[in-house]
């Protein structure tokens, strides 16, 4: 997890807080996350990809 918060502040510009929020509404909606991103084919990619490997972090 931590290197997520890590990638989301170095990647995104965000404080070490708002990281830790955004994983934690992740967490939070993480089946609705599917849902968000798969309306189109090429997030309906990334969503098949998401198990192996964020996807894991947010169960």
């Amino acid at each position: 997890m931590e290197e997520m918060i890590t990638g989301l502040v170095k990647k995104v510009g965000i404080s070490e807080d708002q990281a830790k929020q955004v994983i934690e509404f992740l967490k939070e909606n993480a089946h609705k996350v599917p849902e968000w991103i798969g309306q189109n084919e090429m997030a309906k990619d990334l969503v098949d990809k998401l198990p192996g490997g964020i996807g894991d972090m947010l169960k």
